[in-house]
């Protein structure tokens, strides 16, 4: 078994939105193990270790469950899900693309699930936005099919990978500036220490440690995950709404 295992054992959403995050929270660690102890074993036996181990599964369910727990905080300090606010009558999407987005959303529905109308969610705007949402789950399954559906998968990867890098941003913040300290003091002791490697590969090491501790205190923040939570709404909206002939059938 080898690191191609992976990509039997988890699906392209998986590596890429729940993995992913582990692996950079632990790439700060790794680098200057990977300096210090160039005679690492990387032999096909140590990945079928890992693999047997379970830890590529304990990484896939651990970033999902820190992106999930704080998932419903960023909903709240968004004013809802991207798709639910931009089948609201009050929210962002101007009233002309508005009437022919939910027209087509309410062809495709059929008369299982009748949209609220302006009245009827200003009445009671929690009712609303469960009608909206059960009305993006369906548009979510009809995507799958469409043509378009490679772009929206995309979107929801991107999503689910900020929305978990955020999730570990504690830890990953917290490892990040542990290694750029000790790659630092690496830099000022004696040659013997650890196995010091030449100072033009430390000066390396530390350049992309600080670039590590930058992208997660400053770039790994709230409006970065709501970036893609709106891409891949509006994505949705156009492959599954706005795109294709006007048959009923049946992430954020």
């Amino acid at each position: 078994m080898g690191h191609g295992t992976l990509f039997v054992l988890f699906d392209k959403y998986s590596r890429r939105a729940r993995l992913r995050p582990v692996l950079i929270m632990l790439l700060p660690l790794a680098l200057p193990l990977a300096v210090g102890v160039p005679s690492l074993p990387r032999g096909r036996w140590l990945w079928s270790l890992i693999l047997l181990s379970g830890l590529p599964l304990f990484a896939d369910q651990l970033g999902r469950s820190r992106g999930k727990r704080i998932e419903a905080r960023l909903f709240q300090s968004w004013g809802g899900k991207p798709t639910v606010q931009l089948l609201r009558w009050r929210g962002p999407t101007d009233r002309q693309r508005l009437g022919f987005l939910r027209a087509r959303i309410q062809d495709i529905l059929g008369t299982s699930l009748r949209l609220p109308t302006e009245q009827e969610e200003l009445a009671d705007p929690q009712r609303a936005d469960e009608i909206y949402d059960a009305a993006a789950l369906a548009l979510r399954v009809r995507a799958r099919g469409l043509p378009g559906a490679e772009l929206v998968q995309e979107q929801n990867c991107e999503y689910g990978f900020r929305r978990n890098t955020l999730g570990l941003r504690p830890y990953a913040l917290t490892t990040a500036v542990a290694a750029l300290l000790a790659v630092l003091a690496w830099v000022f002791a004696t040659p013997d220490v650890l196995r010091r490697p030449g100072t033009p590969l430390l000066v390396v090491l530390v350049v992309v440690e600080a670039l590590l501790v930058a992208f997660q205190a400053f770039l790994v923040r709230d409006r970065w995950v709501a970036s893609a939570a709106w891409l891949y709404a509006e994505r949705l909206m156009e492959t599954s709404a706005l795109a294709g002939p006007s048959d009923r059938s049946d992430g954020p």
